[in-house]
């Protein structure tokens, strides 16, 4: 086997044109890792907030740093203690860095087998994106069937999958996004649709919603969604709560956070379970090649907000 591969990552924070084309080590795996060689993974918006330094003061990262928090591939080297996972088997993975490579490490508790889709590379885009709708709904706005829930920005990564996981538990969903993604929108299952471009949604959904759910780039629902959001109603942003939130004191407002109480294995289980009952698909916006020019340009497209669905990197 090989012991070294191709990896892109950081040795500093910047803008894409930072990134660089790395040659490193095999990673070593423990009793609990397996080791993935990589068929494609998604460029994400958390990989260009890491890049940036978004998290600098936060978290520690070591250079040089292959960014990628997940990706499909095929399990090569198993640890003595992996049960549930044989060498062959292909799989989702969400190992939060490092998958910009060849090959990545990854513990089992965040690993799932990969689901059958239409399309080879539609799953490299839920990882990341479906274990964060599944843990929005589930564990912070604690969503039940018959509940009116509200999704702003509907269309992006994270939105798209949460129309259609809201809608596989039984919501009725109401999604806000520019006028020009409507049909795709309601494609995805969507029951109402509101364009902030070309609507005045905060009037047209007004006090609709039990649930809202801000997938917006940087909050930028707030003002709309302070509306929408019903007394009581359970509030949940991805990003930056809305700066009027006291003055709705009867809701209960949540920033989501990462909780390892959350189990990626939970999210893998019932992401599949959607696929194979043709409840969730995930729309393919650009494929880009695993190069380092490929990596750049995919990069700005996620980081301009350009492209309609999931960027991948295939390999």
């Amino acid at each position: 086997m090989v012991t070294r591969l191709k990896a892109f990552g950081i040795n500093q924070y910047g803008n894409a044109h930072i990134l660089q084309e790395l040659q490193l080590p095999i990673p070593k795996i423990n009793a609990n890792e397996v080791l993935i060689k990589t068929n494609a993974f998604a460029i994400n918006a958390f990989d260009i907030a890491v890049r940036n330094g978004q998290f600098r003061k936060r978290v520690t990262l070591l250079f040089p740093l292959v960014l990628g928090s997940d990706a499909v591939g095929r399990i090569v080297k198993i640890g003595r203690n992996v049960k549930n996972y044989k060498i062959g088997d292909d799989v989702l993975a969400h190992p939060g860095q490092g998958t910009y490579a060849e090959y990545f490490k990854v513990s089992t508790d965040h690993l799932g087998l990969l689901p059958n889709c239409d399309n080879p590379y539609e799953a490299a885009g839920l990882p990341l994106s479906g274990i964060t709708a599944y843990n929005v709904l589930v564990h912070q706005a604690q969503v039940q069937a018959g509940k009116t829930i509200a999704i702003l920005g509907a269309a992006g990564g994270v939105g798209s999958i949460l129309v259609q996981m809201a809608k596989a538990l039984g919501l009725y969903v109401v999604a806000t996004d520019v006028e020009n993604t409507r049909q795709h929108v309601l494609a995805l299952g969507a029951d109402e649709f509101g364009g902030y471009d070309t609507e005045h949604v905060r009037e047209k959904f007004k006090q609709m919603a039990d649930i809202v759910i801000d997938a917006t780039n940087g909050g930028a629902g707030g003002k709309a969604g302070i509306e929408i959001i019903k007394d009581n109603g359970v509030y949940v942003s991805l990003t930056t709560l809305p700066e009027q939130y006291t003055s709705r004191p009867s809701v209960t407002f949540k920033q989501m956070l990462p909780n390892p109480k959350y189990l990626d294995s939970d999210a893998f289980f019932a992401i599949s379970l959607m696929i194979r009952s043709h409840q969730l698909q995930v729309p393919i916006g650009k494929l880009k090649p695993f190069t380092l020019a490929g990596i750049v340009a995919a990069q700005k497209l996620v980081e301009s907000n350009s492209v309609d669905g999931k960027v991948i990197i295939k390999l």
